[in-house]
């Protein structure tokens, strides 16, 4: 599962936040490897910001803009690239949720440091569409998963990339459960 907070939503949008969570759809939870960086904001000079996404970052709540926007521990997006592609690159599928925004803001930064793909387009796999297909969708119901920051247990409402990841894997999982899915091609 890929997610990533970004201060635009158009392909060449600055990145925020990359994080990336294995799991197995069919299965219950994740895995123990798992991705998280910020991303540095200088190394993205020729990227985009919109005030629009500027306005909807300023009425998140404090513990998301203060994990998105902290100035320490960022790491320059192409080193970012790289250690993400290190852990997808043997994907048998990569999951978001919806892959014209995660997946087209990272192909687009993928290529404008001209990096290869670590994964190849039809491995791609759309969460939102497999949530509509259960009636009974619970998408504000779904658990939020504890994540560590500063050596502490939190369980903070969305918009940090990692907590996003698992709450969505969560929520696939229970939705490919319930409407009998068994098998993924």
């Amino acid at each position: 599962m890929i997610d990533i907070e970004t201060l635009a939503t158009a392909p060449d949008a600055t990145i925020l936040t990359v994080a990336a969570q294995a799991f197995d759809p069919l299965g219950h939870g994740y895995y123990d490897t798992c991705y998280y960086a910020r991303v540095d904001l200088e190394s993205q000079s020729n990227r985009s910001i919109e005030q629009g996404t500027l306005d909807w970052w300023a009425r998140q709540s404090d513990f998301a803009r203060e994990e998105a926007f902290a100035e320490d521990n960022r790491v320059p997006l192409d080193q970012v690239l790289d250690q993400l592609g290190k852990i997808i690159w043997k994907s048998s599928s990569i999951w978001a949720n919806g892959p014209t925004f995660d997946m087209t803001i990272l192909e687009n930064a993928y290529k404008s440091y001209q990096k290869p793909l670590p994964w190849q387009y039809y491995k791609v796999r759309d969460c939102r569409t497999v949530y509509m297909l259960w009636p009974n969708e619970k998408f504000n119901d779904a658990p939020v998963a504890p994540i560590m920051v500063n050596n502490e247990v939190h369980r903070p409402a969305s918009h940090h990339a990692l907590d996003d990841c698992r709450r969505q894997i969560d929520l696939l999982q229970e939705t490919l459960r319930a409407i009998g899915i068994k098998d993924l091609v």
